[in-house]
């Protein structure tokens, strides 16, 4: 019997012992293949810092045109401001001068007016006064 029980545990001692190297090799192969993953991941690092480098050294680049391009519009804004109140003078200078014309022209007319009401009143009243005297 002693050998039926040596038998036994021999054959229960072999299948653990199978069955734990088949669940080493299984575990070992895990971490190596994590080990391998992680090499992997450090290994693309750089690539992907270089990456991120271009893209910031990208958005820079777009970041200072824009900056130049406001730059641009904030001295274009700047000129036409000055443009307009040039302008501005111009036209108020214009609206002056079309009103002393106006002016001038309304003492002209009224002028005009009056020497025609007058010459016309003298010989009206030349006739007015030969027709008094004639009676």
């Amino acid at each position: 019997m002693k050998q039926g029980l040596v038998r036994i545990v021999s054959v229960v001692l072999a299948a653990v012992f199978f069955a734990g190297l088949t669940y080493a090799s299984r575990a070992e192969a895990g971490y190596f293949d994590d080990f391998f993953k992680g090499v992997k991941v450090l290994s693309e690092l750089p690539n992907d810092i270089n990456e991120i480098k271009e893209n910031y050294q990208v958005t820079l680049d777009k970041l200072e045109e824009a900056q130049g391009t406001l730059e641009a519009y904030r001295q274009q804004n700047e000129e036409l401001m000055a443009s307009n109140r040039e302008l501005a003078a111009t036209v108020s200078a214009l609206t002056e001068a079309q009103e002393v014309r106006d002016a001038k022209a309304r003492k002209t007319r009224i002028m005009l007016i009056t020497g025609a009401a007058l010459l016309a009143g003298y010989f009206i009243l030349l006739r007015v006064i030969r027709v008094v005297l004639r009676r």
